[in-house]
């Protein structure tokens, strides 16, 4: 009987757009923590883009490469310019919300799509998309994805090989209060085993648009900015962890104060 109120509720909160899950176990949330912060690195960085949203730090070595694969445009293109403007970088963009690019220039290539899991006459993977724009496997780019949530499908999708062919990663990960459902903290740690055989962490940075949720003392922003390095990429001059905040760190919205990363997720233990 219990049992079947219970469900009466879910469904009832369900048809009102709410969802219920089971909480993880802080177990389950602490190994996830444990997992970011023993991959991450500290590189130097610079800042690419505009000094607010749209604007992101990577690591030095983004002037020795030669693409950029950005999907999800929307309105701005400001990271994209900088890179063709300082580093000569070409930029090849896609997103179906949009019919054509902001502003022009030689450096992008534009297609209206949205990335995918399949390839047809709306979306295209991320694997056929480098295929489609470059015959050389071996091109030196950077991944810069802000997908609105569609992140987890395509990470989940793509091969660590596939990944690996980027030199850098800049990824937005959104709605990360649902790592307090266990099922997708299980996803959301697949992916990053997944992304960790290859690169590491070397900067984080919340949103401040959405604020931070809190469950059994760990505090997770519900938007992140993640920046990957490949490791082969790292010198003897990266340091194992991250000091965060960065003194590059900008507001995405300067309307409102700036979040700092939780130290949970990044500030090494020290063994007594």
């Amino acid at each position: 009987m219990v049992t079947f109120f219970k469900f009466l509720l879910k469904r009832f909160l369900f048809s009102l757009g709410f969802s219920v899950y089971r909480m993880s176990r802080s177990s389950q949330l602490n190994s996830l923590v444990e997992l970011v912060r023993n991959h991450s690195v500290t590189v130097e960085l610079i800042r690419v883009g505009s000094e607010s949203d749209g604007g992101y730090l990577v690591p030095i070595v983004v002037s020795q490469l030669d693409y950029c694969f950005s999907p999800g445009v929307s309105d701005s293109v400001a990271f994209e310019r900088h890179l063709a403007k300082d580093y000569g970088i070409r930029s090849y963009m896609i997103d179906a919300s949009i019919d054509q690019l902001p502003e022009r220039s030689e450096f992008y290539n534009f297609s209206k799509k949205f990335l995918g899991t399949n390839t047809d006459e709306n979306f295209i993977t991320l694997s056929s998309w480098i295929s489609m724009c470059l015959a050389d496997d071996n091109f030196k780019g950077i991944l810069q994805m802000d997908i609105e949530g569609g992140e987890y499908d395509i990470l989940a999708f793509e091969s660590a090989e596939s990944l690996s062919r980027f030199s850098v990663m800049v990824i937005e990960f959104h709605n990360l209060e649902r790592l307090f459902d266990p099922n997708f903290a299980l996803i959301f740690q697949s992916i990053l085993h997944k992304i960790f055989i290859n690169f590491s962490i070397c900067h984080l940075h919340p949103n401040n648009c959405c604020g931070i949720a809190t469950f059994n003392g760990v505090a997770v922003p519900r938007v992140l900015e993640i920046t990957f390095i490949r490791n082969d990429l790292l010198d003897s001059t990266h340091k194992p962890g991250l000091n965060l905040p960065h003194t590059l760190d900008c507001a995405n919205d300067i309307s409102v104060r700036d979040l700092q990363m939780p130290e949970i997720w990044w500030k090494q233990k020290h063994k007594d």
